[in-house]
Parts: C-alpha cells; sequence; structure tokens
C-alpha cells in the first residue's frame, strides 16, 4: 500500500532510510527516486520483505512528502500515524499524516494529524496546499491524546486482541 507523510523541512534520504531500517528490522529498506531516474537504489535485491520510499516536494508548509509502498496491504493509515510519530519525535520535527480514530474502521478524509514537540493535534487538511494543492495551510482543530499503534519489525500491525 502506500503511506504519505510531510515534513516541515527538507530531510536526506540516508537519515529516512535510516529511521525505516531501525522501526522496520525485518525489511530491507530502498530508496525510490520519482523525481529524476525513477531508479530504485539496490533493485537487484529487492524481495518480499523490501519496503520502498521516496522524498517527494510539496508546495506546502510541509516541503516533503515521505511516500512508503511495498507495505503490508492492511492498516495504511495506522502505520502512518506510527511512523509519523516516530519520524516526529527523532528529528525533533512536525510531520502530518492522514488520521483516524484507534480501533475505527472509518476515517474523515479531510482529517490529518499532526505530532509536534511531543504533542499531537488533529487537523482539518481541506481545501490547503498540503492535501489538495490549492488553499491555504492546514487548521489545527485540537489538540489530542493519541495512543499510538505497535507494529512488528515486517511493518504488521500488532493486535493486542490476539
Amino acid at each position: 500500500m502506500l503511506e504519505q507523510i510531510g515534513i516541515d523541512r527538507q530531510i536526506k534520504k540516508d537519515i529516512i532510510k535510516g529511521i525505516l531500517s531501525e522501526t522496520f528490522k525485518g525489511c530491507k529498506i530502498h530508496y525510490f527516486d520519482q523525481g529524476n531516474t525513477w531508479g530504485i537504489e539496490d533493485e537487484e535485491q529487492l524481495d518480499d520483505d523490501a519496503i520502498c520510499f521516496s522524498l517527494i516536494r510539496n508546495e506546502s508548509e510541509f516541503p516533503i512528502m515521505i511516500e512508503i509502498t511495498r507495505t503490508p496491504d492492511k492498516n495504511t493509515t495506522e502505520r502512518g500515524q506510527y511512523l509519523a510519530k516516530i519520524i516526529s519525535d527523532k528529528l525533533n520535527c512536525k510531520t502530518i499524516t492522514d488520521y483516524k480514530e484507534l480501533y475505527e474502521s472509518l476515517y474523515d478524509p479531510s482529517d490529518s494529524i499532526i505530532f509536534e514537540n511531543g504533542y499531537a493535534y488533529l487537523v482539518d487538511d481541506s481545501n490547503t496546499m498540503w492535501a489538495d494543492g490549492e488553499g491555504g495551510k492546514v487548521k489545527i482543530v485540537k489538540e489530542i491524546v493519541f495512543v499510538n499503534y505497535k507494529f512488528d519489525d515486517k511493518a504488521n500491525l500488532i493486535n493486542d486482541n490476539s
């Protein structure tokens, strides 16, 4: 599937590769250059446990969008939230991604979550540069108490009920 995480600064691919490698130790992480060559780093080493990521420019207050592909089909939104929090905490930066409540099956496509300085904020990203490519900045709705998900070293959700 595909996770998209915005970050409020320019970032080197090796830093994101390191965070993804540390988080999902059971997966090989490859950089996918969507902007120039369309080449996949170490493409000959792609296997079933490979995850690819790209860094894409965005004309919003989040100038870099991290796109992550080849992750398990299920729990894309949850995985995006999990990674956005990790990236925010490790790099002391602001991140944004899609949001849905813990254990809820539905989410509103205009709802996103921002992580910054250890806090989580529900935001409305409708009619914004981040989500739609037109409009203004995302609007903070409220601070929320965020209970993060847990994932194993192969990027699969760990279900506490099992």
